[in-house]
């Protein structure tokens, strides 16, 4: 399987324009649901907050567990299962509780191939992956509470649908690049006062050194 086709459905780039689109959709089916609306973005913004505060942790100082090869959470995963599922649950009508509950499965479990997909990519190891599933199921939750008897407007289902559509059948060569890393990497540098981020290589090799050095003594 080609890995690279879930890069796109995972990227913020196309997520976030996601959320905002389905969210707007649901407001001008019922005003009543701002409130509900608003909770879901807010779960959505503070997992990329957290995401995004990981990484610039990590390239400013070098935080993370080393006994767990862990240095942020999997922005990719997390972001997955903050939106997919809700998403898909908002396409179901709102008087089939089961087809809902169904689509936020699937939701839940397309995320969980995205995630999964960042391993054999190379982009994180499996315990980043875990942390992004983790807090991506938080946001999950959060918004499922929130959004789960709202729908959307039948004017913009099949705007939500091309969306959709466009992001899961992009050819890999045709996705849009942005690469948020290195802002991260500005950021932290910038904040931390240093020259250089750190390296995740580097990092990792203090583990190495540091375990060869004990079995020597």
């Amino acid at each position: 399987m080609k890995w690279q086709w879930l890069v796109a459905p995972g990227s913020a780039i196309y997520l976030v324009p996601l959320v905002l689109l389905a969210g707007a959709a649901v407001v001008l089916r019922d005003r009543s649901a701002t409130r509900a609306v608003l909770r879901w973005w807010a779960a959505v913004a503070g997992v990329c907050l957290l995401v995004a505060a990981s990484k610039i942790a990590f390239y400013g100082w070098g935080t993370g567990v080393r006994a767990w090869d862990l240095t942020c959470f999997s922005g990719h995963t997390a972001l997955s299962l903050a939106v997919w599922p809700v998403v898909l649950m908002l396409l179901a009508p709102q008087d089939r509780p089961g087809w809902r509950a169904t689509a936020a499965l699937a939701g839940t479990a397309f995320a969980g191939l995205i995630g999964y997909s960042r391993i054999p990519l190379g982009a994180h190891p499996v315990s980043e992956v875990i942390a992004g599933l983790l807090l991506g199921g938080l946001g999950a939750a959060l918004g499922l509470q929130a959004m789960w008897r709202r729908s959307l407007h039948g004017t913009f289902l099949p705007a939500i649908v091309l969306a959709i559509g466009v992001s899961v059948v992009l050819p890999p060569d045709r996705v849009v690049a942005f690469s948020s890393e290195k802002w991260f990497k500005k950021i932290g540098t910038a904040l931390a006062g240093t020259e250089r981020p750190y390296s995740r290589k580097k990092w990792r090799l203090v583990t190495v050194t540091t375990t060869s050095r004990g079995l020597h003594m």
